[in-house]
């Protein structure tokens, strides 16, 4: 395990079997353990400008799912929730976590809902952002449809179209977050001919999209056994599953967020519109996972 510090965060490596996990950790080492999981296909840089918010209460932990952001890509596509969850199972080990908090968001709830039921002992409680179930030809064509590969073109407008994507001609857009995303993109773009055939035209994009599609997350989410708060935006469309997550998981409890005075996210797709974003209200999402965690 290599790290490096900055703005009181560290940025570090967990050597897994299959290559190098990257990883952010900010907090006292006293301070309760809290283990934050991203979206697809994000990184643990979307949580970076949230640690300076959940410092003072929680030893934070945000490692970037294998394949993404600056992890290696595993050596064998990944295919199942399982393969990503026995990723996080090597990280978690190399951080010597003996039990701990976790938060799982979008893609990081369904890998979150299946490391819990594998490592029961280990959570002291689930927090799932966002949760749907995408087991189905309505999730299959979803994500067909907002994740893609770029083909490279030799006059390079497959990089003008990812910069469109990640927001460059909004009015107004913020560089900074223009970038990051594009970088997200174009970092995951590479390598398109290694997966074509498993994850369909979305690329190594892919990865995460195509195991959730594939996992029955109802069937898992009914072995969940620790105490779990389900987070769903008022205006998300998500919301429609609210009330399933909550009769299927024993005694957890839902938080719907107003989220109809959200603007969207700069480069985010459409079909995210509504939902509950920490980055929008950093303080009530502190507030709400403390309270849930220290009752």
């Amino acid at each position: 395990m290599a790290t490096t510090s900055y703005e009181n965060t560290s940025r570090g490596f967990i050597k897994t079997p299959h290559g190098n996990i990257e990883y952010r950790e900010s907090g006292e080492k006293k301070l309760p353990k809290l283990v934050l999981l991203h979206s697809s296909p994000r990184s643990s840089i979307d949580y970076q400008p949230l640690l300076k918010y959940l410092r003072p209460y929680f030893n934070v932990f945000a490692p970037t799912t294998a394949g993404y952001g600056d992890s290696d890509r595993p050596p064998t596509p990944y295919e199942t929730v399982d393969d990503f969850t026995q990723s996080l199972e090597w990280v978690i080990d190399g951080l010597g976590l003996k039990t701990f908090n976790l938060y799982g968001a979008r893609t990081g709830a369904q890998i979150a809902i299946n490391y819990q039921i594998r490592n029961q002992a280990k959570i002291e409680n689930l927090i799932l952002e966002e949760p749907f179930d995408y087991s189905n030809e309505e999730g299959h064509a979803l994500h067909k449809r907002i994740h893609t590969y770029y083909p490279e073109k030799a006059d390079g407008s497959h990089l003008l179209d990812m910069w469109e994507r990640s927001g460059g001609s909004k009015p107004d857009a913020d560089f900074n977050e223009v970038t990051e995303n594009f970088m997200h993109y174009l970092n995951i773009n590479a390598g398109w001919e290694d997966v074509k055939d498993l994850y369909w035209d979305m690329g190594w994009e892919g990865a995460g999209p195509h195991a959730i599609c594939n996992f029955n997350v109802f069937q898992a989410a009914e072995q969940v056994s620790c105490p779990t708060m389900i987070i769903h935006g008022s205006e998300s469309r998500l919301i429609k599953l609210h009330e399933k997550y909550l009769t299927t998981i024993s005694g957890s409890e839902g938080k719907i967020i107003d989220t109809s005075h959200y603007a969207d996210k700069l480069g985010n797709p459409s079909n995210i519109s509504g939902q509950f974003s920490p980055h929008v209200e950093p303080e009530k999402w502190v507030k709400m996972i403390s309270e849930f965690i220290n009752k």
